[in-house]
């Protein structure tokens, strides 16, 4: 069966399967026709797949079904993954060499100019060596910025560079040839003689993950593409293989940061595209939502174990990030643009040598963990301190899966406190607002510094940890309104199940289009890039009749060094195009710097021309429910004394089980609101009313 050929699950008997590994938890969504389920398990990090099994199999429970039947009756499984992420995070990958042109070894020291926007010297560090200097090796071979061949390729170079580099143990070769986004040929040359010669060798040239302009963030995407592709062949390899031993049936796909899946072969191809999957997921999904609800504006709020992640969504499409900075490494990979801030329910609490309280971006993980999970952690995290204020039940966590003790964190949370001389509820209350600071802050960043008023936006609340301070962080911004979605605690992996397969290709071009002969030389790349596409998205098993193509460009006035995306008509373009298209980028241009600063005597020039080409996948139905208000009798389980932590008081309020919240309920805080994965804390002054979708909208007063 072909993948486009999977069709929407009717009646119960397809099921369609949604996997995120994060750094914390392992967090799975099944739908099954008319039915659904989430599971959630403690990622594993010495065998990622037991970890993923065991998600699936808390779901299965929840379905009522055995692991082999969900699996046999699942039509496609999508997964998105942390492991490259962890590569590169930790510095842990593959043995690279690199064969460079002639001249230009040391642009890797250069980095591009690697000083950070810190006005700490101490923090002025290079950018890390993840090539050994004796393994970047020299090719005699040049290519004009036209395309036009200078000097041709010496072969003889490439097989003694690649001879000496697997002699000195290198498993992977990226090779950065000058220029190799006009013409590709000698880097393709090149490869396709090292993997005659030398087959063992994994092999990526520049110009296949990129091609535009800029050397050094082209070179380094084919650096980094080789460095992770051990740790992450071991794993869809090993994922892959589990799975289908287990009794899966149908297809596995995974998910790329850019927001779409490929399929594993692709993905061991490039593994570097499987970078921040997780967070595009959730703005994936969050995004379908928001276009079902009718909210164009939104702001994204995705917190985990490990880290808290937030982007922005503006008419209803989600911002797609060029040349993204990972860590220290400047790189031309296209990714969902989300911003990243170590205040996970893992993230530790600390004092700094100066004596200032902090929270992360160290995080304790899923081992060793909180010090409640009593797994060898001992150090105070956030958990830890909604554990010490009341606001998790330490008997239900994970449905009383993983059983927390609570003097092991209040012992943790007083060590953090003792030299500011607090208590365990103090302590535990300054974590709470360390968190909150440090959220509102990233959301600030990805709002107001571009320009966006968070208070005109609904902000939409997610992961296993959000709903704790999803009230919190809106009342600081100014936000009337929150949306917890239905399965917030898995709710990237839900947003998995209402993607597609997505591929993209990027070309510089460097045009004024002044003239008939310019835009047909743009319309003959376009034409190009369109046919690669579509080639490649049937290759991964789409019919022609589920592609669909779109295209973009990147414009800036002419001797500018950055440059805006635009969106380009779903067609070749014509001479009448150009005055509409110019006249569109000084609007682009003013609504992101401001009015009045558009250049209009300077000639706009396209810079890159991006296609991206979609397969069309099936997406399960979800209903809408009627409004069936409960009672508070029916919906309250019982009562808790709490720690408000804005408050700092002591209070008995009342607990509800969410599954007895139906569609229409409202409930007035303060209260709690427990779901086996995930608790909802509504403050004082705030309501939360279930709508027919199931989510949980939560509403201040004022609003």
């Amino acid at each position: 069966m072909s993948i486009s050929e999977i069709s929407a699950a009717e009646g119960g008997a397809q099921a369609f399967v949604g996997v995120d590994v994060g750094g914390t938890h392992t967090d799975v969504q099944v739908i099954m026709g008319d039915r659904e389920a989430r599971g959630k398990s403690l990622t594993t990090y010495d065998d990622f797949s037991r970890g993923v099994l065991g998600a699936i199999a808390v779901a299965a429970e929840n379905l009522d079904v055995s692991l082999e039947e969900l699996l046999g009756s699942t039509q496609l499984l999508v997964n998105a993954t942390t492991v490259v992420t962890n590569a590169i995070t930790q510095l842990s990958g593959a043995d690279v060499g690199i064969l460079v042109t002639r001249g230009f070894r040391d642009e890797f020291r250069f980095a591009g100019g690697p000083r950070i926007r810190d006005v700490d010297d101490h923090v002025q560090t290079n950018v890390p060596d993840i090539v050994k200097r004796r393994n970047i090796l020299e090719v005699e071979e040049r290519t004009e910025f036209s395309g036009a061949e200078l000097v041709p390729l010496n072969e003889d170079d490439v097989r003694e560079a690649t001879r000496l580099l697997v002699d000195r143990g290198v498993t992977a070769i990226a090779i950065c040839f000058l220029s190799s986004y006009s013409n590709g040929e000698h880097e393709q040359q090149a490869a396709e003689l090292i993997e005659r010669e030398f087959p063992e060798i994994f092999v990526t040239p520049s110009h296949r993950v990129s091609s535009v302009r800029g050397e050094y963030p082209r070179w380094m995407t084919a650096v980094l593409n080789c460095f992770v592709h051990e740790h992450a062949k071991g794993f869809l390899n090993a994922l892959g293989t589990k799975l289908h031993e287990a009794g899966l049936k149908g297809h596995v796909a995974f998910f790329q940061g850019l927001g779409g899946g490929i399929s594993q072969g692709r993905a061991e191809q490039l593994p570097l595209t499987l970078l921040g999957a997780g967070p595009a997921g959730g703005a994936t999904g969050a995004n379908e939502l928001a276009r079902r609800m009718g909210h164009d504006r939104v702001l994204l709020g995705d917190m985990g174990g490990t880290s808290f992640d937030t982007g922005l969504i503006y008419d209803n499409v989600v911002h797609i990030e060029k040349d993204v900075q990972v860590g220290r490494f400047k790189t031309s990979l296209p990714l969902v643009d989300v911003i990243s801030v170590g205040a996970g329910g893992g993230s530790i609490a600390w004092v700094s040598e100066r004596g200032v309280p902090q929270v992360g971006p160290q995080s304790a993980g899923s081992t060793p963990g909180p010090a409640a999970y009593n797994n060898g952690g001992t150090e105070a995290t956030v958990t830890d301190a909604m554990i010490a204020m009341g606001l998790i039940d330490p008997g239900n966590y994970l449905g009383g899966r993983v059983e927390l003790r609570t003097d092991l964190a209040a012992d943790a949370l007083r060590r953090f406190g003792e030299p500011m001389g607090w208590g365990v509820e103090e302590a535990a209350a300054a974590v709470h607002d360390l968190v909150v600071t440090n959220m509102a802050n990233a959301v600030r960043e990805v709002s107001v510094s571009h320009g966006y008023d968070p208070r005109e936006f609904v902000f939409y609340a997610y992961g296993g940890t959000m709903p704790w301070f999803a009230a919190e962080i809106a009342n600081v911004l100014g936000i009337g309104t929150v949306l917890v979605p239905h399965s917030s605690s898995v709710f990237c992996a839900r947003g998995l199940l209402v993607s597609d397969y997505v591929l993209r290709n990027d070309q510089t071009l460097q045009s004024l289009l002044d003239g008939g002969e310019e835009v047909a030389r743009v319309n003959e790349v376009a034409r190009s890039l369109v046919a690669v596409g579509e080639q490649s998205m049937r290759e991964e098993g789409f019919s022609a009749d589920s592609i669909e193509i779109s295209r973009s460009a990147d414009f800036q006035f002419a001797g500018q060094v950055h440059a805006l995306p635009m969106a380009l008509p779903d067609r070749e373009l014509s001479a009448d195009d150009v005055p509409e298209l110019k006249e569109r980028f000084n609007d682009v241009y003013e609504r992101t710097y401001g009015k009045g600063t558009a250049w209009p005597d300077a000639p706009p020039q396209m810079l890159n021309y991006s296609v991206t080409v979609t397969g069309r996948l099936p997406r399960p139905s979800i209903e809408e429910r009627p409004l069936e208000p409960s009672s508070q009798a029916e919906m309250m389980c019982s009562e808790r004394e709490v720690y408000l932590p804005t408050e700092r008081t002591r209070e008995v309020i009342p607990v509800y089980d969410e599954t007895k919240v139906t569609p229409g309920s409202r409930i007035e805080g303060p209260a709690l609101v427990e779901a086996v994965d995930t608790t909802l804390f509504v403050p004082r002054g705030v309501s939360a009313e279930r709508d027919q979708l199931m989510n949980i909208v939560l509403s201040t007063k004022e609003a």
